[in-house]
């Protein structure tokens, strides 16, 4: 009686989780992160690709302070990033699934990730002088529901651009920089700063 339980102990020693569910997350690593249980706007804005800060945080929209990340695995930042929205006050129950991204950083190749209101959403490699009009371009152009808010989002820091503003739309990107095209209001009017912007070209 006590060699098919002897079986079943050794065969849970090589049950083996994939590599991505263990690791906890670092510095210039990438999340895709996914919302629900929001409305639909609130979906678009917050879902998308987010990188984590040389400080170990991620700041996601509508938040004031950093979620911190550092270590965490997936589910876990997932978990802290609801339990954020929920002690801001911002929503009830929200519901976040979060992948990590591999092989960016530890492969050496830089991409520029595009999301939200763009035709063809996802990672372009990075090219060295490569502007945020470009990396759109490159993701096949808005589409018909994009609107001129563009989210620059880098170092864990989030950038409100004028996609009607020539010199926002040339702004020079660097490795691993997200960009997510808002989702165009019946009054489509810009939401950043000036001020804000400069920091990007300081």
């Amino acid at each position: 009686m006590k060699r098919p339980l002897q079986n079943i102990a050794a065969s849970l020693l090589f049950v083996v989780l994939p590599s991505s569910a263990l690791a906890g997350l670092e510095p210039g690593e990438q999340i895709n992160l996914t919302i629900r249980g929001v409305g639909p706007v609130e979906q678009q804005k917050i879902s998308g690709v987010y990188r984590v800060g040389e400080s170990g945080g991620i700041r996601l929209p509508l938040l004031d302070e950093l979620v911190s990340a550092r270590g965490l695995t997936p589910e876990q930042f997932a978990r802290a990033a609801e339990a954020a929205y929920v002690k801001a006050g911002i929503y009830a129950r929200p519901a976040i699934e979060v992948e990590a991204l591999q092989g960016k950083d530890q492969q050496g190749t830089a991409v520029v990730s595009v999301g939200g209101q763009v035709r063809r959403a996802g990672d372009s490699p990075f090219r060295k002088g490569m502007t945020v009009i470009q990396a759109i371009d490159a993701a096949g152009g808005r589409n018909e529901f994009g609107g001129r808010n563009l989210l620059l989002l880098r170092d864990g820091k989030q950038y409100c651009l004028d996609f009607t503003n020539l010199a926002h739309k040339n702004i020079v990107l660097l490795p691993n920089d997200s960009i997510q095209v808002e989702q165009k209001q019946v009054f489509d009017k810009w939401k950043g700063t000036e001020e804000a912007v400069r920091k990007l070209t300081e």
